[in-house]
């Protein structure tokens, strides 16, 4: 466990020593815990990290989380690369005994901090992710004051993911293991894949969203998972008008689409979008402040397209969009997730502290202006007339497209 000491040193230097995540750029300290709520409509729970601010050091009793939840969350990242479940199985050890003991930026089971009413971002991971791919992401926002509630979905796109389920014949629940879905070789039958599993996504979102608002009510539910944490801290300390919606890749589908279904999400962030299997037409329900912020090298013409109807349904407000594209120079897909920081041999120009840095940059003003309306926050990387002095925030897309739509 790390020392008070320790903490500052590795805040001075920009990394968390424990992985290298980059230190989260709030002024707040993390916690974290995990909660599988059983909730109405799903009688297997649902499946959260909750992030949030706390007062507690390291040093005071309280351990930072280790990354890897489990050690078949080792398994599934290899099965994603397509290798056979034996190779995967031997290659998750490896991972495993890699990352086992790595742990990132955040208290487990540390009180909540609450002396001022914390907002809420609903998180939506990417195909191969789950609850903890995107820790640095979910870390940097709670130190700026908000509940992050990161979903671990259960449409077979998570690298792995588990439920409870009872026994037969029996109340007691057990463990039930959900492997990753192979896409099929047919591009149109891999389309049909993502939609029925982004109807998936969608209920989760929103039940889980009802959750939060339980959570914030009563501060009772059952928990299916044994937990020592007293989540009634939560009750009465959330800040349900200011709630946003988040989520990377086939996340930022999930996040459209949860934009479009409930207006209680004031806000949405979508993080090298991929909106292949969104319905057309949807965009026109979609009313609320959106951001996108793709990398260099991901995106092509049909998606961007797809991203462009969004942008093109923007109105201005006090003088500044509500809708923007940014484009991050010579970024790659995964290095807004926390994949890029672990994995040997990943990191390339421009170096992946600067990504992550920018991305939250970009994440934290946006929120700022159009979340709580505040003009006055220091927002000059949004701007089109300014320039960041990172040089790799790029207004707009690298993709050409047929359309001009």
């Amino acid at each position: 466990m790390a020392s008070a000491a320790a903490t500052t040193g590795w805040r001075k230097t920009g990394m968390f020593k424990g992985i290298g995540l980059p230190v989260p750029s709030g002024q707040h300290q993390v916690g974290c815990v995990d909660v599988m709520p059983l909730c109405k409509g799903d009688d297997s729970g649902l499946l959260f990290r909750l992030f949030y601010p706390t007062e507690a050091t390291p040093g005071s009793g309280y351990h930072f989380s280790p990354w890897l939840p489990d050690r078949l969350y080792a398994k599934g990242y290899m099965l994603f690369k397509n290798y056979s479940s034996l190779v995967a199985g031997f290659l998750g050890t490896l991972t495993n005994v890699f990352c086992g003991g790595q742990c990132m930026p955040a208290l487990y089971g540390a009180p909540v901090k609450t002396s001022t009413p914390l907002p809420v971002i609903m998180f939506s991971h990417g195909v191969a992710g789950m609850r903890t791919t995107y820790s640095a992401v979910c870390c940097d926002l709670a130190s700026h004051g908000y509940l992050v509630a990161a979903v671990e979905h259960r449409d077979q796109s998570a690298g792995y993911c588990y439920s409870k389920r009872k026994k037969d014949g029996s109340q007691q629940f057990v463990d039930h293991w959900i492997p990753y879905e192979r896409p099929p070789v047919s591009v149109n039958e891999q389309h049909m894949l993502r939609a029925r599993q982004l109807t998936i996504r969608r209920k989760e979102i929103l039940l889980g969203l009802d959750f939060i608002h339980q959570l914030d009510g009563s501060g009772e539910f059952e928990n299916l998972l044994q937990s020592n944490f007293d989540f009634k801290q939560f009750k009465g300390k959330l800040d349900l008008v200011h709630t946003a919606m988040m989520g990377h890749s086939f996340g930022s589908a999930t996040t459209v689409t949860a934009l479009a279904d409930d207006k209680r999400f004031r806000v949405g962030v979508a993080l090298d979008a991929y909106l292949i299997p969104v319905e057309d037409r949807i965009e026109d329900k979609v009313e609320q402040p959106l951001l996108f912020i793709n990398s260099w090298t991901f995106q092509w013409p049909e998606n961007i397209t797809k991203i462009k109807r969004y942008i093109s349904n923007d109105v201005q407000t006090e003088n500044y969009p509500i809708r923007q594209l940014i484009t991050l120079r010579e970024a790659g897909h995964m290095d807004q997730s926390d994949v890029v920081f672990i994995a040997p041999g990943s990191r390339r120009p421009p170096e992946l502290t600067t990504v992550h840095a920018v991305t939250m940059k970009l994440c934290v003003s946006f929120l700022n202006r159009h979340l709580w309306k505040d003009s006055t926050y220091p927002v000059k990387d949004l701007d089109e007339s300014d320039t960041d002095s990172s040089g790799i925030v790029y207004h707009g897309t690298n993709v050409e497209t047929e359309s001009k739509e």
